[in-house]
């Protein structure tokens, strides 16, 4: 059995001690992607697509039914309860992003004066890659923990990553798997927002992006949402 445990302060929550199990007794074959809402309130998630031609016939283009999502199309949201968790597991290529409270933003907001931070991923494909993106900012913390199947790497510095997280804003160059603020590219901000300045500091290695090699997959990929870092939002 797997145990996501927390004792973390953060402005939006008090101290979390509970645990949540997670059963990872199972061989997967393919790569489980797991959520766990780690706080003692309910949260709105938002599970967005990447999009593809109508010809296409290899990825996931329906969010429905995924998560227990009722909609449809590339966008779809839901409730997750207080230390609660869902999973779901793709035959087909599965590409897309997972935001908390907003969809992502490049550009603060009134709603989010430090952005959003989403988490993105590339799974069951011919090569596997995720990521949270602090690129555009910051409204929560996120820690990720890469349980079974093959070896995730973040650069050969890296070669087998199994947790990463994210800071809060302005706190995330050199984090292995975080791409920090305005920093497209992870070691540049080629092509970055004129809204995202300034930006942080690019970093010296690629390693913001944890990648398998060539057409392998399997075990869980767990996503644990610790909290909003940002009072405004929880009111």
């Amino acid at each position: 059995m797997y145990l996501v445990a927390c004792a973390i302060m953060i402005s939006c929550a008090t101290e979390i001690k509970e645990e949540i199990v997670i059963n990872d007794n199972l061989q997967l074959a393919n790569t489980e992607l797991t959520l766990v809402n780690n706080t003692k309130d309910s949260l709105l998630v938002y599970l967005t697509l990447s999009g593809y031609p109508a010809s296409d016939t290899i990825h996931v283009k329906n969010v429905n039914g995924i998560f227990g999502i009722t909609g449809s199309g590339l966008v779809g949201s839901f409730y997750l309860a207080a230390k609660d968790s869902v999973s779901y597991t793709s035959m087909l290529w599965f590409s897309g992003n997972v935001s908390f409270g907003g969809q992502p933003i490049n550009c603060f907001t009134a709603t989010w004066p430090t952005g959003v931070n989403p988490f993105e991923f590339n799974l069951n494909n011919n090569q596997e890659s995720i990521d949270i993106s602090a690129m555009g900012g910051v409204n929560c913390l996120l820690s990720i923990d890469l349980i079974g199947g093959p070896a995730w790497q973040a650069s050969p510095s890296y070669p087998d990553v199994r947790y990463f997280y994210n800071d809060s804003m302005w706190k995330n160059s050199g984090l292995i798997g975080v791409y920090p603020y305005g920093c497209t590219n992870c070691t540049n901000t080629e092509g970055k927002q004129a809204c995202q300045t300034p930006n942080e500091q690019p970093n010296s290695k690629p390693i913001c992006t944890p990648t398998r090699a060539a057409d392998v997959h399997g075990g869980r990929v767990v996503v644990i949402f610790n909290g909003y870092t940002n009072t405004e939002i929880c009111k």
